[in-house]
């Protein structure tokens, strides 16, 4: 009996340490984002929609703010870290919007204040920090 106490406390104290680190991960996410590279299937999105284009982290919302023909608009998602995978590896679920209920897949990394992140609408979750099979590569770096 004491035998199961025990590997119940390592169990416990394990899923405690692998929370704190994803925790941690969102912690270190959390500001205000300009992008300053977005591409999908090779093709670059033009610095004018670049420019109009914010990303947002708070604990586990991610928000998007874009200017659609001088309309501002906003979509909310959830997230889930793991921070333990190298690749660190990312999950997004719309809110809102015709993507609600679904989630994409993807990875991401933190380098002096910028995160790289791919991740796709369909398939398997990005294996590589590139924008191919309809994956989608952002990079953003933290407003000052």
């Amino acid at each position: 009996m004491k035998r199961f106490a025990v590997a119940g406390n390592l169990l416990l104290t394990a899923f405690a340490g692998v929370v704190l680190a994803d925790e941690k991960a969102l912690k270190e996410l959390e500001g205000t984002y300009a992008v300053t590279r977005a591409e999908k299937n090779g093709k670059v999105l033009e610095k004018a929609k670049l420019d109009t284009l914010k990303i947002a982290i708070a604990g586990d919302v991610l928000t998007i703010t874009y200017d659609k023909k001088g309309d501002k608009q906003e979509l909310k998602a959830k997230i889930k870290v793991d921070a333990n995978p190298t690749p660190r590896t990312i999950d997004i679920m719309p809110a809102d919007g015709d993507a609600k209920g679904k989630t994409f897949p993807g990875i991401y990394k933190v380098e002096k204040g910028e995160v790289t992140l791919v991740y796709t609408e369909e398939g398997d979750r990005p294996k590589e920090f590139k924008a191919e099979n309809a994956a989608m590569l952002l990079q953003m770096k933290k407003a000052k």
